[in-house]
C-alpha cells in the first residue's frame, strides 16, 4: 500500500493539481504530510523545523468526499502563507471565535474548487462590513466591531466544528505565543517554492505561473517578517507628527543685516543668510485616507477637526483608497462619504504616476497597515498614522499611532 507522503507527493505534483497551481504544488511539496486520525479533516501545524500536513485518511476514503482534496489543500496553502499559524495578533485575539471565522473567510477566499460541508465566506457576512479583498485582521476587527454595537455574529459552529474547532484549519496550542523563529520558517518556505517556480517556469519560456490566495506570490515574500514582535510600534501622537509634518520648511535667503559666516567683520558688504518661517510658502499635503472599513466616522471627524486648525499652515488634497484610488478632492474642511471598503492596498499613490499628476510635498496616510506597500520609498516625505496597535512592517516613512491621542 503506498505511503500517505507518497501519495500527497505524486498528487501535488501530477497532473491534475500542478498546471493549475503551481505555487500551491510548491508550498506543499515543502510540508511534511501525516495521517492523524484525530482530526475530521485536514489541518496544517508548526512542529520543529518542519511545517506538518495533517490528513485523515479515513475522511479522504470515502468516495464522496475526494472531490475535495483539492480545495481543502488550497485551504491549508492559504492558512500557512497568510501567516495564521505565526502572527501573534491572530494568536491572542480579544473574541477567538470571530478571529477564527475571520480566518477561515479570509483561508476560503478565492478557492473555486469544491470545499466540504458550508464553508464561511465573505459573502455570507456582508451584512457585517466584510468584503473582497480584506486582510484577516480587517475582518476580524469589523466582526469585533459590530458585535460590541450589539449586534449578533452568526459564528457557523457546525462548519467550525468539524473542521477547525478540534484542530483542522490550523492545529495551535490554545494561549501558545508565538515564536519569532517559526516566521522564518515560514518567510523561507513561501521564498524557496515561489522562487523555485519562477526559475523553472523562465527555464521553460513560460509566464509568471498565476497567484497566490489572490495575490501576485512575491508579495508575500516583501509582507512576512522574520520578526515582527520586534518591530517597534510608533510612540508619537499623531497631532504632534503632523503639526511637525506640515510647518513650512524656513526658506533661506540673504540679508545685508546679517553677517556672512565666513567673512563675519565683512558686514554691509557680504551678505549673510538667514531663515525666516513668514516667507515659507504652506506646503502641499496629499491626505490619503484608508477607505478599506478600518476607519470609524468619529475617527474621520477628528481627523478633519485636526485638519481645519492646521489649513493655515498647509494645503491638504484628500485621496480616498482602498485597493484603488476612488476619488480626489481638495480639503474643505471635511470627508466626504467614503467610498470603497473594500480590501487595502498602501501602493497606488505612490505609483509614479499618481505623484507626478499630484506633485505633492508629502503623504499623509491613514490606515491600519493592513495591506501591501513598496518596498522602496517613494521619494516623497511619508507620515503614515495608524489606527490600530498592530506591528507595521513598512521600512520607510515617520510613523505615528491614533490611538496615542
Amino acid at each position: 500500500m503506498q505511503s500517505l507522503q507518497g501519495w500527497f507527493t505524486e498528487y501535488v505534483t501530477g497532473p491534475e493539481f500542478l498546471p493549475a497551481y503551481p505555487y500551491y504544488a510548491a508550498v506543499l511539496a515543502r510540508m511534511q504530510a501525516v495521517d492523524d486520525p484525530g482530526i475530521p479533516v485536514m489541518a496544517v501545524s508548526l512542529h520543529g523545523k518542519r511545517v506538518w500536513l495533517h490528513v485523515n485518511t479515513t475522511y479522504f476514503a470515502r468516495p464522496a468526499n475526494v472531490g475535495f482534496v483539492k480545495g481543502v489543500l488550497l485551504h491549508e496553502v492559504h492558512h500557512v502563507v497568510l501567516g495564521h499559524l505565526t502572527d501573534p495578533g491572530y494568536l491572542a485575539a480579544e473574541h477567538p471565535d470571530l478571529m477564527e471565522l475571520a480566518m477561515e473567510v479570509s483561508a476560503n477566499e478565492y478557492i473555486r474548487e469544491p470545499l466540504p460541508g458550508d464553508p464561511p465566506v465573505w459573502t455570507k457576512f456582508k451584512q457585517f462590513g466584510l468584503a473582497a479583498g480584506q486582510s484577516t485582521m480587517e475582518r476580524y476587527e469589523l466582526l469585533v466591531k459590530m458585535r460590541r454595537g450589539g449586534a449578533s455574529v452568526p459564528v457557523p459552529c457546525r462548519w467550525l466544528d468539524s473542521h477547525l474547532a478540534r484542530g483542522v484549519g490550523r492545529c495551535r496550542v490554545p494561549g501558545a505565543k508565538p515564536d519569532p523563529s517559526q516566521y522564518i520558517r515560514v518567510k523561507r518556505l513561501v521564498s524557496d517554492a515561489v522562487g523555485r517556480v519562477r526559475r523553472d517556469r523562465v527555464r521553460g519560456g513560460h509566464g509568471p505561473g498565476g497567484s497566490l490566495a489572490g495575490r501576485d506570490p512575491g508579495n508575500f515574500i516583501e509582507e512576512l517578517d522574520e520578526e515582527p514582535a520586534n518591530v517597534p510600534a510608533p510612540r508619537m501622537d499623531w497631532k504632534t507628527a503632523l503639526r511637525l509634518f506640515a510647518t513650512p520648511r524656513r526658506r533661506a535667503f540673504t540679508t545685508y543685516a546679517r553677517p556672512n559666516r565666513r567673512f563675519p567683520h565683512r558686514v554691509g558688504e557680504i551678505p549673510g543668510r538667514t531663515r525666516r518661517p513668514d516667507v515659507a510658502e504652506p506646503k502641499r499635503l496629499l491626505v490619503v485616507v484608508d477607505t478599506s472599513g478600518s476607519m470609524s466616522t468619529d475617527e474621520l471627524n477628528e481627523i478633519a477637526g485636526e485638519l481645519r486648525r492646521l489649513g493655515r499652515l498647509a494645503r491638504f488634497t484628500v485621496a480616498e483608497c482602498d485597493t484603488v484610488v476612488h476619488r480626489v478632492y481638495p480639503f474643505a474642511g471635511s470627508f466626504a462619504e467614503a467610498a470603497g471598503r473594500g480590501g487595502t492596498d498602501l501602493r497606488p499613490v505612490f505609483e509614479p504616476e499618481f505623484l507626478a499628476e499630484h506633485r505633492p510635498d508629502g503623504v499623509v496616510y491613514f490606515t491600519d497597515g493592513e495591506g501591501p506597500y513598496h518596498a522602496d520609498p517613494p521619494g516623497v516625505p511619508t507620515l503614515w498614522v495608524l489606527t490600530k496597535d498592530w506591528p507595521f512592517r513598512c521600512p520607510w516613512g515617520q510613523k505615528a499611532s491614533l490611538r496615542g491621542r
